[in-house]
């Protein structure tokens, strides 16, 4: 099985949110589209920041963690990097919006919305044109091996 691309998970999860395509409708009747749509939403955020480490660093792309990307992520464009502050917070946001809490309703349309938004936007921002895959001059590179 193959893993869908960034683009593909984002379009399911806009259907699953305008109630279309082929599951929109039965998932809104059924009540599940929220964490459904979620994890889409995350699957892409994830796919855009593994097709990022494929085109900069392969070998950070090979790692199986995701977590460990991420901060890979932030060491790479910088600690105050509001792009990798911006992927913490939606991945984190996404996280806790896939799993079912006893005590916690799930995530509005208007919250899943805003967060298809905002990973849109962040993985334009990973793509090359956007300048995010070149790193500072005065930083070194803190996965280079040492000399």
């Amino acid at each position: 099985m193959t893993t869908p691309t960034p683009q593909r998970c984002l379009a399911a999860a806009d259907q699953l949110l305008r109630g279309s395509g082929l599951l929109g409708a039965a998932a809104v009747s059924a009540g599940w589209w929220p964490r459904a749509c979620a994890c889409l939403i995350r699957l892409a955020l994830e796919g855009g920041i593994d097709a990022y480490w494929r085109r900069v660093k392969p070998t950070v792309a090979a790692c199986r963690q995701g977590r460990a990307k991420q901060l890979m992520l932030r060491g790479r464009l910088g600690p105050g990097t509001e792009t990798a502050r911006r992927v913490a917070f939606a991945w984190v946001t996404l996280s806790a919006a896939t799993h079912h809490h006893c005590y916690e309703l799930a995530p509005t349309a208007a919250e899943l919305r805003r967060l298809h938004t905002e990973v849109n936007t962040l993985l334009a921002r990973l793509e090359p044109e956007h300048g995010t895959h070149r790193r500072s001059p005065r930083r070194p590179d803190p996965l280079a091996p040492r000399a």
